[in-house]
């Protein structure tokens, strides 16, 4: 029988991938028994935006908003956004977002039913290399 798992996410390490994003990997394989969700908390900087990506088959994404409005654009269509709402991309959809304040951060959940494959989320790829590992917490473990 698996065990559960607790996070306390203000003791997770974020990935700085750049000035404008950071990524907390909340949970994967890597730091619990799951087999498949993997779940992060994306932080786009005030007046950021992100260059978009699609990701390769068969790896769909979930956001859920946490904080902050901003505009997702999803196949070419713009949508406004804000905390509470759930946005569904599925695989292969180009996606990118901005974020519309100039002074707060939005704060988004992102959540793969499954872990991503090689290449199919650079972010993840990125730290994967930097870290050796996808999950770090403040303490280094």
């Amino acid at each position: 029988m698996a065990k559960g798992t607790f996070i306390r996410t203000s003791n997770v390490k974020p990935f700085i991938v750049d000035r404008n994003y950071s990524s907390k990997m909340l949970l994967d394989k890597f730091n619990s028994e799951s087999k498949g969700i993997q779940l992060n908390e994306g932080t786009l900087g005030p007046g950021c935006s992100t260059p978009g990506a699609a990701h390769m088959a068969p790896h769909d994404e979930i956001y859920y908003v946490i904080k902050g409005e901003a505009v997702l654009t999803m196949d070419g269509v713009k949508y406004e956004i804000a905390p509470g709402d759930v946005i569904y991309i599925p695989c292969e959809t180009f996606h990118s977002l901005d974020n519309k304040s100039d002074t707060d951060d939005f704060v988004l959940m992102t959540i793969w039913p499954e872990h991503p494959a090689e290449g199919a989320n650079e972010v993840y790829d990125m730290r994967l290399k930097a870290w050796g590992k996808s999950y770090e917490t403040l303490d280094g473990k």
